[in-house]
């Protein structure tokens, strides 16, 4: 669902089915964000984040992550293991793209970017 919302806002993505994946393909491609969901099959997001982190030509890359868990302690997990952001599933396609253009937006010019939702 969120692929198609992006690829419908002319966005050029890359999915992967698990963590494992999600880090090949991260590392052997050049991308301007990475939106992982935080449980993901074999590898959980928040460990896939810890090793793109690790990683130093990915290590500026803006990490989104989705949840459908909404807790303290899940959004800590995440922010701990380098995440950017963190957003709450379902989320709105308007919210969504926001996200992913402000942040990208902000790696590109290092100060925060403006975005109408």
């Amino acid at each position: 669902m969120v692929g198609l919302m992006l690829r419908d806002s002319n966005f050029d993505i890359i999915t992967a089915k698990n963590g494992e994946e999600a880090l090949t393909k991260a590392q052997s491609r050049s991308v301007d964000v990475v939106l992982l969901d935080i449980m993901m099959p074999d590898i959980s997001g928040v460990t896939v984040c810890g090793h793109l982190r690790a990683n130093p030509r990915l290590r500026q890359v803006p990490i989104v992550m989705l949840t459908a868990l909404d807790d303290y302690a899940t959004r800590r997990k995440a922010m701990q293991a380098g995440a950017t952001d963190l957003l709450t599933k379902p989320v709105a396609k308007e919210e969504l793209l926001a996200k992913l253009r402000g942040v990208i937006a902000e790696n590109r010019t290092g100060s925060p970017a403006s975005w109408a939702v």
